[in-house]
């Protein structure tokens, strides 16, 4: 008898044990993520050093008078179409730079709000932290500060914008890191028994870069000009199927690239023509991107 009654004890214990595992494992709390920003991209050089270091540089740049800055007003509480543009440039004089405030420029002038987020002027981290995994993986807990302003962000645009030069034939680093810590479980897709589902349908995501390999092309896929044509759609055919699968995955529509190769050259004598027929060019496509809808 004392044996029966020691052994009901032992499975009742147990049976708390298990359900107490369950609880932890199967509901878990809420997990406040402490982590800050501490970036700090801030040039050392002065500007005497950085105008030295820019007559030599092999990286496309603007002649400083040629430079059309632009500051976009932001989004508001109307109800216009908004572009989110997210930049991945540290150089303000560059090529890639100059198509940025094109950008911006043509889509407010044609009533599409647009909210600027420079990567390098916030001293974005683009790094997963550790305690950040499991937000980003599993949407389990909170995101960070910086996280949550950006989904913000993202929630009211209609479009993303991604804005860098072409490095290693990818996204920079740092905006890579933004679409990695930004676009988390539960915020941009979620996974049930018949696989991802895209949380962020009804909005684009698009694509501007700047290249300097071949001179091939400007534009997207069969917009070569005869230098390698087919090395140039099998590089942008590429693009398009890794496009395709994040736009899939977001639940966005992939509205594509504008890639220019061509980038004018400040010591050539078409130097001016060069870069007001690549602006055109940039807009023409912004046209049909988002103007012609």
């Amino acid at each position: 008898m004392k044996s029966q009654l020691k052994s009901l004890i032992l499975m009742i214990i147990l049976g708390i044990g298990v359900i107490g595992v369950y609880k932890y494992t199967g509901k878990p709390k809420e997990i406040n993520i402490k982590m800050i920003n501490s970036n700090n991209y801030s040039s050392t050089l002065s500007q005497e050093e950085k105008n030295r270091l820019d007559g030599i540089t092999s990286a496309s740049i603007i002649i400083s008078k040629d430079i059309l800055e632009y500051i976009p007003k932001g989004f508001t509480n109307s109800d216009k179409k908004k572009a989110l543009v997210v930049v991945g440039e540290p150089r303000k004089n560059s090529v890639m730079y100059d198509m940025v405030y094109t950008t911006m420029r043509y889509l407010e002038e044609n009533n599409i709000e647009v909210e600027l987020r420079d990567l390098y002027d916030m001293n974005w981290s683009p790094v997963l932290h550790p305690d950040e995994f499991y937000y980003q993986k599993d949407g389990i807990g909170k995101s960070t500060e910086d996280v949550a302003k950006e989904q913000e962000f993202v929630k009211k645009a209609d479009y993303i914008i991604f804005m860098y030069p072409d490095w290693h034939d990818m996204d920079t680093a740092i905006v890579k890191g933004y679409k990695e810590r930004v676009f988390a479980r539960k915020f941009a897709y979620d996974i049930n028994e018949n696989g991802p589902i895209g949380l962020l349908k009804g909005k684009g995501m698009f694509t501007i870069m700047n290249c300097g390999y071949l001179g091939g092309g400007r534009g997207f896929i069969g917009d070569g000009v005869g230098i390698e044509d087919e090395k140039w759609d099998r590089y942008m055919n590429a693009y398009k199927v890794f496009d395709d699968d994040t736009g899939n995955w977001w639940g966005m529509e992939n509205l594509g690239r504008f890639m220019n190769d061509r980038y004018p050259k400040p010591n050539s004598t078409n130097y001016k023509n060069d870069l007001e027929k690549l602006r055109e060019d940039l807009k023409s496509y912004l046209f049909k991107t988002f103007i012609k809808k």
